[in-house]
C-alpha cells in the first residue's frame, strides 16, 4: 500500500460510491503529499518545515512516485514542502488514476461503467485488504477512526495519513458533527507531528482552486461557434449533429461556446479529452436534474434516475443494476426469439416495411416480455408518440406547451397511467411466484423498503423506462438493417455466424460466446460508433469548472457531445466508412479510452449497455437466419432525421422477398 491509494481508501463513501466531497484543489494536494511521504519512506527525499532536499535520485520502479522523483531531480534549486506539494498536485489527476486502478487490479475496488467505486465483496465482508505479498491489510478506515474515537494508540504510518487528510478536510467531510468534535484534539495533535502534512495545510487552507498563479498562466478564452457556422454546415444540414461538432472542435478545439440568438450559455464539450474529464470529474461539476423537470411531470413522477445525482443516482443505480443487465437477454433468449419470430410473421412476405418503426415495435416487445414481464404491444405507439411531443416541448423547447395538451396527447398520457397500473397489478407475490425475477420486481422491494426514497408516485416512470430506452434501441437496430442491406460483404458474415449457432436447434445464452457472435458483435458495435442515436447529453453547470485551460461559468448550459469522438480521423481513420474489422485486431479502434463511447460517459452512462448490445445482436444474427430483405427503393441512400434523436427518416423502408428458414424454432 502506498500513501496515495490508502488516502483513496479512507476518503471512499459507500453511499455515493466515489469520495467524500472535498474541493479538487485540496484534493490534489493531499495525493501530492502522500507521493511524497512514500519518497521521504523510500530515502529519496529529505525536508525540514524551510527545505524539502534530494537524497538519491535513483528511481523506485513504482510509476506512482518516479515522475515525481524525477520532477524534483531536474530541479537545481532547493525549495520548501509547500512548493512541491503545489506543483506535484498540478499531475495529481495522474496520481488518483494510477492510484485507482492499483486498487481495482488488486481486487480491493470494484468498478463499473459509471465511473463508481465499490470495495469488493471480500473486502467488506473481512474488513482486510488484500496485499500484493499475500499478507492481509487492515481496512484503513476502521483502524483510523479508532485511533480517533477510541483513543487507540496509532501505527507509525498512521501520523501522516491522519495528517494529509485533516488538512485537505477529509474529516470534516467524512464524519458526522459529533464525532468530529470528539475526535478533533486527536486529529488536532497527530496531524502536527508530520513535516510533509504540514506543508499541505497552507497549499490549501486559503483557497478552493489553485492559486492565480497556477491558473491565469494557461487559461484561454472560451472560442465561439455562431449560428452562420451552424447555418453553412453541410453536416448540421444533413442531421448529423456529432459530425458538426467534430468538425467544429477540430475549428475551435474541444471546448468551445454555441453563439446562438436567445442563449449564448450553450457550452460544448467534444473531445477524447473533455469524455475522460467528464467521466473522471463531471460529477463534481455537472446536474442533470434542470432540464428534465418538466418533462418528468408530465409522466406524474417528481425524478428519476435519469435526474438524480451523487448518492441518490448511485443507490438507484444499484438497484436497477440487475433488472438491466445483459444477462436477463441470456437467460431468456428463448423468448427474444420467439418474440423476433412473431414480429417477423407480422412483418409478412412482399409487403413494404416502414424500417425504424418496425424496428422499435420489434425491440419494444421484446423489453416489456423480458425487462417488465407485461404485454405492452398495444401501446407502444402511443407512448413513443407521447415521449416524443415531452421531449420537443420540455427538453428542447421547439414545441409550445399547449401541443401537450391537445385530445390526442391526453388520450395517450390516460393509457400511459394505465400501462402503469397494468405493470403494477401484474408484479403481486402471487402472480411472480415461480417466474424469473425482473426489473419490476427490483423496484417494489426498493419501494417496500424504503418508500420515501422510491414513493409510489416515483414507480410508474421507473417502471417503463426500459421502454422508453427501448424506442432508442429500436432506432439503432434500423440503422443496423440499413448497414447490413447496403454491405452485401459484411451480410454474409453475419449470415455464416447465424447458420452456424442455428444449426442444431435454437442457440442458449451460453452459446452466444464471444467468438460465436465476433461478426454480428462487432457489426453492432460500428452501427452504434457510425450512427449514434444520441447526440449529446444535456447538463448544467452547477460550479464552474476549468478544463483544457478554459473557465466555464456556473449556470452554463452544457452539451457533453460524447459521440463527436466517432467522427474524428485521430481515433476512427475514414469516420464516415462502415467498416467492422476497426474492432478486431490489430486495429483495436475502440479500445482508445474516451474515444469510442455509444453509451454515453460519466455517472450517467448507460447501465442497460450489455443487454442492448446483446438484444440487437441477437435480433440482427435472427434476421439474418430467416429473412431476405431489400431496401424499397432498391437506391434508397440513408437520410437522417435529427429530432429528438438521430434515426433514419420515415423514407426508410425494406421489404421482406423470402424466407432463408421456417418462422419456427430450429429443430434439433
Amino acid at each position: 500500500m502506498r500513501f496515495a491509494t490508502e488516502l483513496l481508501l479512507l476518503l471512499h463513501s459507500d453511499d455515493t460510491g466515489y469520495f467524500v466531497p472535498i474541493p479538487e484543489w485540496r484534493m490534489s494536494c493531499a495525493l501530492a503529499g502522500a507521493v511524497l511521504m512514500d519518497l521521504a519512506l523510500e530515502n529519496r527525499i529529505d525536508s525540514d518545515l524551510e527545505s524539502l532536499t534530494l537524497t538519491d535520485p535513483t528511481p523506485t520502479g513504482d510509476s506512482l512516485l518516479d515522475p515525481s522523483l524525477e520532477e524534483i531531480a531536474a530541479e537545481d534549486r532547493v525549495h520548501a514542502p509547500q512548493y512541491w506539494v503545489e506543483r506535484i498536485a498540478r499531475r495529481a489527476d495522474d496520481v488518483s488514476d494510477e492510484a485507482i486502478g492499483r486498487l481495482v487490479r488488486m481486487g480491493i475496488f470494484e468498478t463499473d461503467a459509471g465511473g463508481f467505486l465499490n470495495l469488493s465483496k471480500k473486502v467488506t465482508r473481512t474488513g482486510r485488504y488484500p496485499l500484493v505479498d499475500g499478507r492481509a491489510g487492515e481496512e484503513i478506515k476502521g483502524r483510523i477512526l479508532r485511533v480517533l474515537l477510541d483513543g487507540e494508540i496509532p501505527e507509525p504510518r498512521d501520523i501522516p495519513i491522519i495528517g494529509l487528510v485533516h488538512y485537505c478536510g477529509g474529516f470534516r467531510a467524512m464524519m458526522d458533527p459529533d464525532e468530529y468534535e470528539l475526535a478533533e484534539d486527536r486529529i488536532e495533535l497527530y496531524s502536527g507531528m508530520d513535516l510533509i502534512g504540514r506543508a499541505v495545510g497552507p497549499a490549501v487552507r486559503s483557497s478552493y482552486r489553485p492559486p492565480e498563479s497556477l491558473r491565469a498562466a494557461r487559461r484561454r478564452p472560451l472560442p465561439e461557434v455562431t449560428l452562420w457556422d451552424m447555418i453553412s454546415s453541410r453536416s448540421l444540414r444533413q442531421g448529423n449533429l456529432p459530425k458538426f461538432i467534430a468538425e467544429a472542435s477540430k475549428e475551435v478545439g474541444s471546448v468551445f461556446r454555441l453563439k446562438l440568438p436567445r442563449d449564448r450559455r450553450v457550452v460544448v464539450l467534444a473531445g477524447r479529452e473533455t469524455n475522460h474529464w467528464v467521466a473522471k470529474k463531471g460529477r463534481l461539476y455537472l446536474r442533470t436534474r434542470d432540464y428534465l423537470e418538466d418533462f418528468q411531470t408530465e409522466w406524474g413522477t417528481a425524478r428519476s434516475i435519469a435526474s438524480m445525482d451523487g448518492a441518490d443516482h448511485f443507490r438507484m443505480r444499484r438497484a436497477m443494476r440487475a433488472g438491466v443487465s445483459g444477462q436477463v437477454v441470456s437467460d431468456r433468449i428463448g423468448e427474444l426469439f420467439a418474440l423476433g419470430r412473431e414480429t417477423f410473421g407480422e412483418w409478412g412476405i412482399g409487403s413494404v416495411v416502414p424500417g425504424e418503426m418496425a424496428c422499435q415495435r420489434l425491440v419494444g416487445q421484446q423489453i416489456s416480455h423480458l425487462g417488465v414481464s407485461t404485454e405492452a404491444s398495444s401501446i407502444l405507439d402511443d407512448l413513443l408518440v407521447f415521449e416524443f411531443r415531452a421531449l420537443k416541448v420540455h427538453v428542447m423547447g421547439i414545441y409550445p406547451k399547449f401541443m401537450l395538451r391537445t385530445p390526442r396527447m391526453n388520450r395517450y398520457r390516460k393509457r400511459v397511467f394505465e400501462l402503469y397500473a397494468q405493470i403494477h397489478a401484474s408484479h403481486t407475490p402471487a402472480q411472480r411466484e415461480g417466474k424469473r425475477r425482473d426489473l419490476v420486481d427490483d423496484l417494489m422491494e426498493l419501494h417496500q423498503a424504503d418508500p420515501q426514497f422510491l414513493p409510489e408516485t416515483n414507480l410508474g416512470f421507473a417502471f417503463i423506462a426500459p421502454l422508453i430506452a427501448g424506442h432508442y434501441t429500436g432506432s439503432a437496430m434500423s440503422f443496423a438493417i440499413y448497414e447490413l442491406l447496403k454491405h452485401p460483404h459484411y451480410r454474409e458474415q453475419v449470415v455464416a455466424e447465424a447458420d452456424a449457432l442455428f444449426s442444431n436447434g435454437d442457440p442458449t445464452g451460453e452459446d452466444l460466446t464471444a467468438s460465436a457472435i465476433d461478426a454480428a458483435h462487432r457489426f453492432i458495435m460500428e452501427v452504434l460508433r457510425l450512427h449514434p442515436v444520441i447526440p449529446v447529453h444535456n447538463r448544467m453547470a452547477m460550479n464552474s469548472f476549468e478544463i483544457n485551460g478554459i473557465e466555464v461559468p456556473a449556470y452554463s448550459k452544457v452539451l457533453v457531445a460524447f459521440p463527436a469522438t466517432h467522427y474524428m480521423e485521430d481515433y476512427f481513420p475514414e469516420p464516415d466508412r462502415f467498416d467492422i474489422d476497426r474492432f478486431a485486431a490489430p486495429r483495436n479502434e475502440h479500445r482508445q479510452t474516451g474515444a469510442y463511447v455509444p453509451f454515453g460517459v460519466g455517472t450517467h452512462v448507460c447501465g442497460g449497455q450489455r443487454w442492448t448490445q446483446l438484444q440487437m445482436a441477437a435480433n440482427l444474427l435472427l434476421i439474418a437466419r430467416h429473412l431476405d430483405l431489400e431496401l424499397v427503393p432498391a437506391d434508397y441512400q440513408l437520410k437522417l432525421s435529427p429530432l429528438p434523436k438521430t434515426s433514419p427518416n420515415r423514407k426508410f423502408k425494406f421489404r421482406v422477398t423470402g424466407l432463408r428458414h421456417p418462422l419456427e424454432p430450429a429443430s434439433v
